[in-house]
């Protein structure tokens, strides 16, 4: 069960953006961001509002750093300790071919600490959440990573920038990758991966590419199920880099495994 308040709101706001993206499921426009791949719809911005505004109402004096860029108050109280780490809509791509994988993801750090967070795919209604030292949970009920101990028998997950040329090192990793492991996925959602890391479906899986956002929640959730999560070069995960690598597994064996033998490839 949720123990903290910072949880309640994570649920809260993910619940009713969740409903905002799937009253806006396959009626949206598009447009484009740093290039034609990287979409956003208002579906995104309309979402990130509603968490903002959820957030703010029941802590005005954190800070708030979204996905979507400035919105009413967002970044304005620089100085507090607390900063809430948001992907309205992780998927995004996903959303607009109407694939029902996409998601919510609300963190809270503390000095830099994740504390907590939440991932919500409202279209399967899965609420991943966990927070620190309390352990990591699926719709209330706990959840632990998978005791995988060899590559050869691992569901991994990869992730992959929105370009991609075909001598690009996520390419080369993949090629790597696929005579060793069991299988690879690649599902378009980074966050997603992650909770699917802390429940046990995915085994592990890294991205070279990825924001803050992107992964805030994930981290908790996978380090609160015994998962090991870190950079690839096996230090740990700096929130404030850009972009903000990962490498995570089930275990810290077959994180070593997956380091060792298809990221630095020794």
């Amino acid at each position: 069960m949720m123990s903290s308040n910072y949880l309640s709101i994570c649920e809260e706001a993910s619940r009713v953006a969740g409903a905002v993206l799937c009253d806006k499921l396959g009626t949206v426009s598009v447009r484009h961001k740093s290039n034609r791949f990287d979409l956003v719809t208002e579906a995104d911005v309309a979402a990130q509002k509603i968490i903002e505004q959820i957030i703010l109402d029941a802590f005005p004096d954190h800070q708030l750093l979204g996905e979507e860029g400035n919105l009413t108050q967002q970044n304005i109280n620089k100085n507090s300790e607390f900063k809430w780490i948001v992907d309205p809509l992780d998927g995004t791509t996903n959303y607009v071919h109407g694939m029902p994988f996409f998601c919510t993801s609300i963190a809270l750090a503390q000095n830099n600490a994740i504390i907590c967070g939440a991932i919500f795919n409202p279209i399967t209604n899965e609420f991943f959440y966990a927070e620190h030292n309390k352990g990591a949970f699926l719709n209330n009920k706990p959840i632990r990573v998978s005791a995988c101990q060899t590559l050869d028998e691992a569901l991994v997950s990869v992730g992959f920038p929105t370009i991609v040329s075909t001598d690009s090192i996520e390419v080369q990793l993949l090629l790597h990758a696929c005579p060793q492991c069991q299988a690879i996925r690649r599902t378009g959602s980074t966050a997603l991966n992650l909770a699917y890391i802390a429940a046990g479906r995915f085994d592990a899986g890294w991205a070279l590419k990825c924001h803050a956002w992107d992964i805030a929640a994930g981290v908790i959730l996978v380090n609160e199920a015994g998962g090991k999560i870190t950079q690839p070069d096996n230090k740990p995960i700096n929130i404030n880099n850009d972009p903000t690598p990962f490498c995570a597994a089930a275990n810290e064996n077959l994180h070593k495994l997956v380091i060792k033998n298809i990221i630095i490839r020794e």
